[in-house]
């Protein structure tokens, strides 16, 4: 991919990320694919990034696919994974998936509503008859409540870095900006966006994709969520097979 926007922050990401619980987060997950696609025996993790996740859930999910826009991040993850360097918006299959994931409020990324429409009718392509497509979404609480605790530096592996976070109420995009000195000396700058949608707009979205949501829920919880959620876990399966 020419354009990898986590060429520099890839250094530093399992740093940034380690007080994420990746072990609670793959039980979660594998709770969900027990219940909405018991069946399962092919599976795709998008946006896995280093496959921090991918290294618990591959000792289920035996046939497990990863997916990343950032080859420097995929660089990262344990060799023996399967992986591949693409858009979630242009999914290089033809084969089906029995269950789909994606976490870490991925689909954010995304800044337009026609991106995210083109991420769903891309998972409604390669989605089994019977598969589950499972995700989680930042909400505008989620922005406001955390913003404060993304202004941080640091050092590691003699790499040293500044973030700074702002989310823009008006254009609802929450801005993450990296200043990263690496060890030679080099400063390099990354700026990652993330647009906040409205909650409902999911579930316009997915209907327009041919998807249906089957459940949403608090993220980590089996609590219905709703448009005062911090982060939504959304399941959605084939509208004619939900």
């Amino acid at each position: 991919m020419k354009n990898d926007p986590y060429k520099i922050v890839a250094n530093i990401y399992d740093h940034l990320m380690k007080t994420i619980s990746y072990y609670e987060w793959a039980h979660y997950i594998t709770d969900l694919q027990d219940y909405y696609a018991t069946e399962a025996k092919s599976f795709l993790e998008i946006a896995a990034g280093s496959g921090r996740l991918a290294f618990y859930l591959s000792k289920q999910f035996q046939n497990l696919i990863l997916l990343d826009i950032s080859k420097s991040m995929l660089d990262f993850v344990d060799k023996n994974l399967k992986r591949v360097c693409a858009n979630m918006t242009a999914i290089p299959f033809k084969n089906k998936f029995d269950f789909i994931y994606s976490t870490f409020d991925s689909i954010n990324y995304l800044l337009t509503e026609n991106e995210v429409q083109k991420y769903f009718n891309e998972i409604a392509e390669i989605l089994s008859n019977n598969g589950a497509f499972t995700f989680d979404a930042g909400l505008e609480n989620n922005s406001v409540k955390n913003v404060k605790h993304l202004n941080r530096k640091g050092k590691f592996n003699n790499i040293f870095y500044v973030q700074k976070s702002f989310y823009d109420y008006e254009s609802k995009i929450h801005i993450n900006k990296f200043k990263v000195m690496l060890e030679n000396g080099e400063i390099f700058e990354e700026v990652h966006s993330q647009k906040i949608y409205d909650f409902e707009l999911y579930f316009e979205l997915a209907e327009n994709a041919g998807l249906h949501v089957v459940d949403c829920f608090d993220a980590f919880t089996f609590e219905d969520a709703t448009r005062d959620s911090e982060r939504i876990q959304f399941i959605m399966k084939k509208r004619n097979y939900a």
